[in-house]
């Protein structure tokens, strides 16, 4: 019994033992289960990174997006404030029948600078442009003064021997390249899918004992950019960001603008107001017209709307203080230059080392830029010169013409002129108080009393860079008389 039972024991002991064993072998993990498992976690991480991509993708689009759209709002308010800012305030262009009433500038207070609207062909809108006289200082809708800034360089070598300059008018004693005023031309127009801002300074001396002068002088007296004195000799618009006008004998040179050149009533010879547009910028000094196309190599005209800041900034161009060196002394007058305009780079080929690319630049990728008029017998808003336009539709002064290679389309302008302008001096006498012409669009009610513009459209397409979709945004502007509010 003994040995029976001792054998039963052993028995008993060794049975669960081996399943012991047994259990723990089958308890791990076999190599497909390891493998199934490393290809779930493997799987589920590039879910995961998926799924953060799109995240962070979607994230990144609504941001590009977003900020597209703030730079569009920004480009709203910007061009709605020049408006608003606008000299000319009431509509209503200048006729020679008015100059019997013209006896000082206060009485036509709201009626300084100018306005003017190119169209070109009413069936593109890429070539249109839109140029206007402003001052800071209206208040009337936009509480904001803050002046209108550019680029000064200093003249003499030492300001403060020499205050009467450009650098000097922001009131800062230490050169710092800039200058400001509170009055300015300003330009808007589209070339090569991009929006250019043009802002040209018009004068305001910084009150001082020694400036008796708008025109940049040394403390002698002389005259900064009279060749005569070899005081400059600089390329004007790379260094100056300044409206300036073409005269001097015997050698012509560039004559800065001032609060005086707003003033559309002076009758008195000579006369430099900007409403007379031989003294505009983008204007040729010598015939008043403006030139908005240059020739590709294959002599197809392209619009250029104005030169921009990095071809006027190019050490050939010099106009307006000297001749330019390249492509014909005045780059400004069409039949007597040969200039070339670069269809890929869309600069003019003989001003593209300028040094201020993009300067002017305020949107791109924009596919479209369009203005157009409220017709008040259309009783819409239509494009100068198109089928659909009435007051708008023929221009009745012929002579004044761009250089649009379709003649159809050269007289495609709404301006709004001088008092006393002569522009083609078809009477031989170089005299503007006779031979005068009238504005090319002047329309009247039924009594004969005239009506002013009283809005604008302006639509601008562009494509979105993140989402690659055409976004759009109008403006419409009602050109009230804010002055008369």
């Amino acid at each position: 019994m003994s040995k029976k039972s001792s054998s039963d024991n052993l028995k008993s002991h060794s049975r669960p033992s081996g399943q012991h064993r047994q259990r723990q072998v089958r308890g791990g993990f076999t190599l497909v289960e390891m493998i199934v498992s490393v290809a779930l976690v493997l799987m589920m991480m590039v879910l995961f990174a998926e799924i953060f991509q799109i995240a962070s993708s979607s994230i990144t689009a609504q941001r590009g997006i977003s900020e597209n759209d703030q730079r569009a709002r920004m480009l709203t308010t910007l061009i709605q404030a020049d408006l608003n800012k606008r000299t000319f305030q009431n509509l209503i262009p200048f006729d020679p029948t008015e100059k019997p009433f013209a006896t000082k500038l206060s009485d036509y207070r709201d009626r300084q600078g100018y306005l003017l609207i190119s169209e070109n062909d009413p069936n593109n809108d890429t070539d249109d442009l839109i140029q206007f006289t402003v001052n800071a200082n209206i208040t009337s809708k936009l509480l904001d003064t803050t002046p209108y800034y550019g680029k000064a360089t200093e003249l003499g070598g030492n300001m403060l021997t020499h205050p009467n300059q450009p650098e000097t008018d922001d009131a800062k004693i230490s050169p710092d390249g800039t200058s400001i005023s509170p009055y300015a031309e300003v330009c808007y127009f589209m070339r090569g899918g991009n929006l250019y801002r043009r802002t040209m300074l018009i004068r305001k001396p910084l009150d001082l004992e020694t400036t008796n002068s708008s025109q940049p002088q040394t403390a002698g007296g002389q005259e900064f950019f009279d060749p005569a004195n070899s005081l400059y000799s600089g390329n004007f618009w790379n260094d100056f960001d300044f409206s300036v006008y073409r005269s001097g004998t015997p050698t012509a040179y560039a004559n800065f603008h001032d609060i005086s050149s707003l003033d559309n009533t002076t009758l008195e010879k000579p006369t430099f107001s900007l409403g007379r547009t031989r003294y505009r910028f983008g204007f040729n000094h010598a015939t008043g017209l403006p030139r908005e196309f240059v020739d590709d190599a294959d002599g197809a005209g392209q619009f250029i709307g104005r030169f921009t800041h990095q071809e006027t900034s190019d050490p050939d161009f010099l106009y307006p203080q000297a001749p330019s060196t390249a492509g014909g002394s005045n780059p400004m007058n069409p039949s007597s230059s040969s200039l070339v305009f670069n269809r890929y780079t869309n600069v003019v080929s003989q001003y593209q080392s300028g040094s201020r690319r993009s300067e002017d630049l305020v949107l791109s990728n924009v596919v479209s830029f369009d203005i157009k008029l409220f017709d008040d017998a259309a009783g819409r808003f239509v494009d100068i010169g198109s089928s659909v336009a009435s007051d708008y539709q023929t221009s009745a002064t012929p002579a004044y013409q761009n250089n649009n290679p379709v003649s159809a389309y050269q007289t495609n302008m709404y301006d709004t002129w001088h008092i006393e302008y002569d522009l083609d001096n078809a009477d031989g006498d170089n005299d503007h108080a006779t031979g005068q012409e009238s504005p090319p669009f002047r329309p009247v009610d039924g009594a004969g009393n005239p009506k002013p513009l009283k809005a604008v459209q302006i639509t601008i397409r562009y494509i979105d860079e993140t989402s690659q979709k055409l976004r759009q945004m109008t403006i419409v502007h009602p050109l009230r008389n804010l002055l008369a509010d």
